[in-house]
């Protein structure tokens, strides 16, 4: 009798706290709800205004992918233009290999629950190597400071407002996981090692007009904000390996034999498709 006393008083008084709660589900989700009137960057729809605008990315890759030890070393020469009306004094990366370190926000959840996104071994993450910042010919190395997957580095001058550029040049390299996450890991087949790769460079975080620089941790179970921009990469690996990549191949001419050759641009061609209608 004591027992259920004490739990029924505990439910009581738990009830209460709750019912005497200030939360506001609406300003808790602004502006996503959009409860506000329109800007010049944004109208009241969420429609681009006559001042908006966007950041842009561009990035230039040279990856190494060491088969033996299972090691991917790059280096990654990103050009970041800064449309909108603030100078920067800092800008933010996303280092998503960094959800594979055992201190991890990723690993001290997704793991612990298991599924798809469970990473049930541990590397170092993203092993930065050295940054460069070339801002107006300017060139030094900056100051910076990493957060689980976030980086934030801190620039000498502030990056100007309304198109201002500056280039940054990194090195990393990773170790790739026997069993990663979904898009990223390793296999071992009879026909030998199939590395998937994925979220795999330093990536800038995006910088809106909703929220200034989005730095939410990457946790692996989510899909990403991305600054728009080119990126043009080149991979070198055994020549007994076969890439499969996303964009567009600039040379597979020093990529394919002549038959493979053959077949590639045959595949490139017009297709042509019969069209089979039935009826009753």
């Amino acid at each position: 009798m004591n027992r259920i006393a004490v739990a029924i008083s505990f439910l009581i008084i738990t009830f209460n706290s709750i019912a005497q709660s200030n939360y506001d589900a609406k300003e808790a989700f602004n502006p996503q709800f959009y409860p506000y009137t329109g800007n010049d960057f944004r109208s009241a729809s969420g429609e681009p205004g006559p001042k908006y605008w966007q950041n842009r990315a561009d990035y230039k890759i040279n990856c190494t992918l060491d088969t033996a030890n299972n090691i991917l070393n790059g280096d990654v020469e990103i050009t970041y233009t800064n449309n909108s009306p603030d100078n920067l004094k800092f800008i933010w990366l996303q280092l998503d290999q960094n959800i594979y370190k055992e201190d991890s926000r990723a690993s001290a959840t997704t793991t612990e629950t298991g599924g798809r996104w469970a990473n049930n071994a541990f590397t170092e993450g993203d092993v930065i190597k050295s940054i460069s910042v070339d801002n107006n010919n300017k060139g030094y190395s900056p100051k910076y400071t990493v957060s689980d997957t976030r980086m934030q580095v801190w620039l000498q001058d502030a990056l100007k407002a309304s198109g201002g550029k500056i280039k940054m040049a990194i090195k990393f390299e990773f170790k790739v996981p026997q069993y990663g996450t979904d898009r990223m890991g390793r296999l071992s087949t009879r026909n030998g090692t199939i590395f998937q790769i994925a979220q795999w460079f330093p990536r800038l975080c995006v910088y809106d007009d909703v929220q200034g620089w989005n730095v939410l941790p990457y946790l692996g179970a989510g899909e990403f904000y991305l600054e728009y921009g080119d990126i043009e990469y080149t991979v070198n690996l055994p020549s007994n390996m076969m890439v499969v990549g996303s964009g567009e191949l600039v040379n597979p001419q020093e990529c394919f034999t002549s038959d493979q050759l053959k077949k590639y641009n045959e595949a490139k061609g017009p297709k042509l498709f019969t069209w089979v209608t039935t009826g009753r």
